[in-house]
């Protein structure tokens, strides 16, 4: 027996123990990339629910605090709007009352009741006599003119006709300006409201017959003489058109409404533009607020009187809420009553949407930095990954081959990872001793003559011992791994994106002077040789041991290989920093062609062909374009999402036979001062059921794991509302698809309309 019996036996028992573990493997890079992008992803995601869901918790909160303070604003005015004609009859009973004013002496009943009028901001005062007489001073149908209506029976023959005198400037009637025609004052409500009271009282709210149909209300207070007898009633009449315009200056939010009901549901006044009237048969008549030609107003209206069967039920303020239309709307109902028995509604409605436009936009914001903070956190753990097994790959690579029985392994110690260059060492130092072990067993064989069975017992003992020393080097690459993993990766993550170009320039750059050294060192070694053709035999062993020959020919070889790996990282690393700019995303101007084919770089690696899959040739037809004003990051992730779903298209048919896959990429100028570019592939093509969903968040045709769908909605995004361009495609069943992106040379004002944006002009 000889050392091929150990270097079988190794081999075996290594099967025999990856056997056993087979369906237990995981990727070590899912192990690195996975946690990592699912904490940032959990993180992220949180804190965006979080943060809408206190937003909207605050919303309705300051909805709620608006309403209040709305309705209480209203309450104000309207106790002191509503109390001048209740101090006017107050006051001006108690005059006449005290002897202040005699009721016999008409000229000074007019000067007194004059001089109320311009003391107070009251509308009509109206005073009408048991006997039939009536005086009032007011606004003339409510334009600057002041009148005195009088109807004296004694001097009009009995006819109750209304005179309005025009007063002058010291409350003096001057002239008749109109007569009214026939009136009896006691026939009014106002009038005969106060006499069934026996005491001052409010009338019913009632619109005037003529024109301006003011709709109006008045607190009535009976006279009596010395003997309790009723001589006359004194009213002071308000119009409640001052409430509306009240309530349309008071404005709650963009499209909330407030208006004020009566508890039958009587208009009083209301923040909408409308009259709280209508005409019928040229006569006015109220408006019930269900019937308003304002959508809050009616809706908010018919769902009060869904909600209570009757209005009079409501006591206290009330927060309620309904849809309309889909869309959420705030109500508060809060009744209003005055000493002197008033008692209406105060409704306040305000749509959820008036609040919620920060919201949305802070939600918008959120995803977009999710998905942002993904994308970071995948490609930072795939180049870490990347960092971290390519040395581990080695070393498993070398100790596959010892266990194949080829012990002249030697694993480079270059790594940037303190422990895994100690862990090359040691596997260097291991190899090595392995390596002499087999040689000195070989050479014990060939000089001793041991039996069979003296001789399976050493290669035994000595295959136990390897395998328990393969078994033990396993055990300290996990565990280094795992330790290198816990403690730098953090460090690692936050340095890879500035730090990798610094060793790939450095290894680029010392290229030429290791090839220049070694050819200097390769040119003497060589002349020595020539100088002394018969070297010791120790020199012409280590010769022999490292293949001196092969070496000297490979050198170069190996050395040129490098050369292009740096050279095509170099190239690679540039592009990513063309490509993304360093995540700058202020406007700049951007060469097109240049961001074509950067990304075209970085997609090299799907474009080659990988039996059975077919090379997919892409054809350039540029036009002549000038520089493009832009977001440079976000025009080249269009390209580089338009790209590769081209790719994906055409990896359907790449592997079918006697077919050409293909990428046609072309740039024009318009004369509409726009550049149009276009990506053409000759797949498949897009199934018509699913085109009109094509720009849909979260819409793909991939398998669940293999893309999430934003691609193109995030696209569509960029280019149609931060560049006011247009993307739109065209495709036939079997002929393939075309994509094309149109945006201005020249980016337009924030502030002007983006333009369609699912089909060409």
């Amino acid at each position: 027996m000889n050392n091929k019996v150990v270097l079988s036996t190794v081999p075996h028992l290594l099967s025999q123990a990856k056997a056993k573990k087979q369906s237990q493997r995981v990727s070590l890079r899912l192990i690195l990339i996975v946690p990592f992008v699912l904490q940032i992803f959990t993180a992220v995601g949180l804190t965006g629910y979080l943060s809408l869901r206190n937003g909207q918790r605050a919303i309705n909160g300051l909805a709620s605090k608006m309403r209040n303070e709305v309705s209480d604003r209203i309450d104000q005015h309207l106790n002191s709007y509503l109390d001048i004609p209740h101090k006017v009859a107050q006051t001006s009973t108690n005059a006449i009352d005290t002897g202040g004013i005699d009721l016999e002496n008409q000229a000074q009943v007019e000067q007194f009741l004059w001089r109320q009028l311009k003391t107070f901001d009251i509308d009509y005062i109206l005073l009408g006599y048991e006997q039939g007489d009536y005086t009032a001073t007011g606004y003339f149908y409510g334009d600057e003119r002041i009148t005195f209506d009088i109807v004296s029976p004694a001097t009009q023959d009995g006819s109750n006709h209304v005179l309005f005198w025009e007063a002058d400037s010291q409350g003096s009637r001057t002239r008749v300006i109109e007569d009214g025609g026939p009136f009896v004052a006691q026939q009014e409500g106002w009038y005969a409201e106060a006499t069934e009271a026996k005491t001052g009282v409010w009338s019913p709210v009632y619109n005037w017959l003529v024109e301006p149909y003011n709709l109006a209300i008045a607190f009535s207070q009976p006279i009596y003489d010395a003997n309790n007898n009723r001589i006359a009633v004194l009213a002071a009449e308000q119009h409640l058109a001052q409430i509306s315009s009240f309530l349309q200056d008071l404005r709650v939010s963009a499209s909330g409404q407030v208006f004020i009901i009566e508890r039958n549901g009587l208009f009083i006044g209301s923040s909408a533009d409308e009259k709280p009237y209508r005409l019928v048969n040229d006569t006015p008549e109220r408006l019930l607020a269900t019937d308003s030609q304002d959508p809050l107003i009616r809706a908010t209206a018919q769902h009060l009187t869904s909600q209570f069967a009757d209005l009079s039920a409501i006591e206290e303020a009330t927060q309620l809420s309904f849809f309309l239309n889909g869309k959420k709307q705030f109500v508060q109902v809060t009744p209003w009553k005055s000493e002197q028995g008033l008692d209406w509604l105060v409704v306040v409605a305000v749509p959820e949407a008036d609040f919620m436009g920060q919201i949305q936009q802070n939600t918008q914001a959120t995803v977009m930095l999710c998905l942002v903070a993904l994308g970071i956190a995948t490609l930072l753990g795939v180049l870490t990954a990347r960092w971290i097994i390519r040395p581990v790959l080695r070393l498993n690579q070398a100790s596959r081959a010892i266990a194949a029985g080829k012990f002249d392994q030697v694993v480079r110690e270059d790594s940037a990872v303190a422990e895994l260059s100690d862990l090359a060492m040691s596997f260097n130092q291991m190899a090595k001793q392995l390596q002499d072990s087999f040689i000195a067993l070989e050479k014990a064989n060939q000089a001793l003559e041991i039996s069979n069975t003296e001789l399976e017992n050493r290669v035994r003992q000595r295959t136990q011992e390897l395998s328990e020393a393969l078994m033990h080097l396993q055990q300290t690459q996990a565990q280094l791994i795992q330790t290198e993993k816990m403690s730098s990766l953090g460090q690692m993550v936050a340095g890879l994106a500035h730090e990798i170009n610094n060793p790939v320039s450095f290894i680029y750059g010392n290229i030429p002077h290791a090839r220049e050294y070694i050819n200097d060192l390769l040119a003497l070694l060589i002349l020595y040789q020539q100088s002394y053709p018969q070297s010791v035999p120790t020199i012409q062993a280590k010769a022999e041991a490292i293949d001196l020959p092969f070496l000297v020919e490979d050198m170069p070889k190996l050395l040129d290989s490098m050369a292009v790996g740096s050279e095509r990282i170099y190239e690679i690393i540039q592009s990513l920093r063309t490509f993304s700019h360093l995540g700058k995303s202020e406007v700049k101007t951007l060469d097109i062609h240049e961001g074509i084919e950067c990304t075209l770089k970085l997609l090299q690696n799907r474009l080659r062909a990988k039996p059975p899959q077919a090379e997919i040739q892409v054809i350039k037809q540029y036009g002549r374009i000038p520089l493009v004003e832009c977001h440079v990051g976000q025009i080249n992730q269009v390209f580089m999402n338009l790209l590769s779903n081209a790719i994906d298209a055409l990896n359907e048919i790449r592997q079918q036979e006697n077919t050409r896959p293909a990428i046609t990429l072309t740039t024009r100028v318009t004369q509409q001062g726009t550049v149009i570019i276009s990506v053409a592939d000759n797949g498949s093509g897009i199934d018509t059921k699913i085109r009109n969903r094509l720009f849909d968040p979260f819409f793909t045709t991939k398998d669940v794991g293999k893309g999430t769908g934003l691609g193109l909605a995030i696209s569509h995004q960029i280019i149609t509302q931060d560049h006011q361009g247009k993307l739109y495609f065209e495709s036939q069943p079997g002929q393939g698809t075309v994509f094309f992106i149109e945006i201005p040379l020249q980016k337009s004002s924030p502030k002007e309309t983006a333009p369609d944006q699912s089909s060409p002009d």
